[in-house]
């Protein structure tokens, strides 16, 4: 599983992108580091955990970015002082609807990539198996 941080995307020409500017991406993952998330994101949603860090995790290639989630009062959304950092802080309402998208990576054969969150602050948490969105 690799974590990514990608900005100033744009179409190709040939390819309109209408999304956000500036992303964190969760990518090139297989079934297992995807339900092996899922069930951090879990733990941290009922309040098992109080921040879940996903560089730490064995799993996870931070490629020198990190993310650290936490749970909220309300929803904050994903943020960054220096683009290497990022936090996201979400209700547990939010983290039930993210852990549903989630999980239709952990069946065979699903590609494509699916939004975990609106951009707030002008970025955007991407869940991708491949990279592609």
């Amino acid at each position: 599983m690799q974590l990514d941080y990608l900005t100033g995307i744009r179409g190709n020409g040939a390819l309109t992108y209408a999304g956000p500017e500036r992303l964190v991406r969760i990518s090139r993952f297989d079934l297992s580091e995807a339900e092996l998330l899922r069930k951090a994101v879990q733990e941290l949603a009922d309040g098992v955990r109080t921040v879940l860090r996903l560089n730490e995790l064995p799993f996870v290639e931070g490629n020198g970015y990190t993310l650290d989630m936490r749970k909220g009062e309300e929803d904050e959304g994903l943020s960054t002082a220096d683009e290497r950092a990022f936090n996201l802080v979400l209700t547990g309402g939010a983290y039930a609807r993210m852990l549903r998208a989630m999980a239709a990576y952990s069946e065979d054969g699903v590609h494509g990539g699916t939004w975990l969150t609106e951009p707030s602050g002008g970025i955007a948490l991407l869940f991708s198996a491949g990279g592609s969105f």
